[in-house]
């Protein structure tokens, strides 16, 4: 008697990358602006399901990094800092809000890069990282109530 082969073909994930476009270089966010890594040099992210290049990726070094905290001390003293708590508070708001209406594109490109299960990243991983943003909103205006002086 010959065995039959049972075949259990796979649906197509809801979860994949058709809703939204990758470019294939991505340099460093310095200052409110995309800018070129000092070095030159990039590295490939791979996507380890199969091997496949997602993209590639600008690579920091440390006058890169450099710049990156001069220009976030320069924000943080002439605007961040002078800022209200409250419209503080609503930035980072908006932050959590940008990464709940995004989390389908940021858990399929936290797969792909990572290798995990598109479960957990879209389960755990992305809803939490907006978690965040929204618990320190909710701080943002409170802090001096809390923690006097």
């Amino acid at each position: 008697m010959a065995k039959k082969t049972i075949s259990w073909p796979l649906a197509p994930a809801p979860e994949s990358k058709d809703h939204f476009t990758l470019k294939s270089e991505y340099d460093l966010f310095i200052g409110g602006k995309w800018v070129k890594p000092k070095s030159g040099n990039y590295f490939d992210t791979i996507n380890p399901a199969n091997e496949q290049k997602i993209a590639r990726i600008a690579e920091a070094n440390a006058a890169d990094v450099d710049a990156a905290v001069k220009a976030a001390r320069k924000a943080y003293d002439n605007v961040w800092s002078r800022m209200p708590a409250a419209e503080r508070a609503k930035y980072i708001y908006r932050i959590a809000r940008l990464l709940q209406e995004k989390a389908r594109q940021f858990a399929v490109v936290e797969s792909m890069d990572g290798g995990k299960a598109i479960r957990e990243s879209r389960d755990v991983d992305v809803p939490l990282a907006a978690a965040h943003f929204f618990y320190y909103a909710g701080w943002a205006d409170k802090l001096g109530y809390a923690f006097p002086g």
